[in-house]
């Protein structure tokens, strides 16, 4: 019965919400949230705490919290590697991160467009975390929200399937991930951040040269040169069905 109740809250929150309102009802109505806090550089827009999340955050907000979403902000931020450490420091140990931003076909919208690649790397053990999903949503307008009709994929992590996962194509993708917080870790990022392709590259200079199936692949390139090309253009999509699995 309970989830019959919320589904007819998020169905009527849907119903009446109009484009550009705040989603503060959805947390409290919906997902039943007791109290919300928003965070912004200024306070014309009426944020409770005024802070630059690019920035040493103020006092007090560490571990506070038992969600923390980016709704679409990270990518107008420059300073991304200390704003993104400020989300995670922000959760509590048992919280979540969900971040929301453009993916692919969206240069303009912000400083940056992310990869799945950099999600898992960011929210990794070594940090204190662990991510329950990340996912992209490919839409037919430049603002994905307001698309007639998405198609949603899971995206593996490159580190498990062993290969970099690549998406081009002529629609706009925004990216989704939600990261559970494990622990408490204090110093962020003191590792370093580094692409799991190269980092096998690097702990293994002996298996750099191509194997048999890249070495067949380069000489059937020099016969056909378009071979090459539609297989680029194959795992640079969602009909790669090792790094894409359709969830909508």
């Amino acid at each position: 019965m309970r989830g019959e109740l919320e589904g007819a809250s998020a169905q009527s929150w849907l119903e009446s919400y109009r484009w550009s309102d705040f989603a503060d009802d959805m947390f409290r109505n919906v997902l039943r949230f007791d109290s919300v806090s928003s965070i912004d550089f200024s306070d014309y827009e009426g944020a409770g705490i005024v802070a630059d999340i690019g920035s040493v955050l103020p006092p007090g907000l560490a571990g506070r919290f038992d969600l923390v979403v980016d709704g679409g902000t990270l990518e107008h931020v420059f300073n991304f590697p200390v704003a993104v450490a400020n989300l995670m420091r922000l959760a509590k140990t048992g919280g979540a991160v969900y971040m929301q931003n453009p993916c692919n076909g969206l240069c303009g919208h912000g400083f940056y467009q992310f990869s799945p690649e950099l999600m898992y790397r960011v929210f990794s053990q070594d940090n204190g975390f662990a991510v329950s999903f990340v996912r992209i949503a490919i839409g037919n307008s430049l603002s994905i929200e307001q698309s007639t009709s998405v198609q949603v994929y899971d995206v593996c992590d490159p580190a498990r399937l062993g290969s970099r996962i690549m998406l081009s194509g002529a629609n706009p993708a925004v990216m989704m991930t939600l990261a559970v917080k494990t622990a408490e870790v204090e110093n962020l990022f003191d590792s370093a951040v580094i692409q799991s392709d190269y980092a096998v590259k690097w702990s293994n200079a002996a298996a750099a040269s191509l194997n048999w199936k890249g070495r067949l692949l380069e000489q059937a390139g020099r016969l056909l040169p378009v071979i090459p090309r539609m297989m680029e253009r194959r795992l640079a999509s969602v009909r790669n069905r090792q790094a894409f699995t359709r969830v909508r």
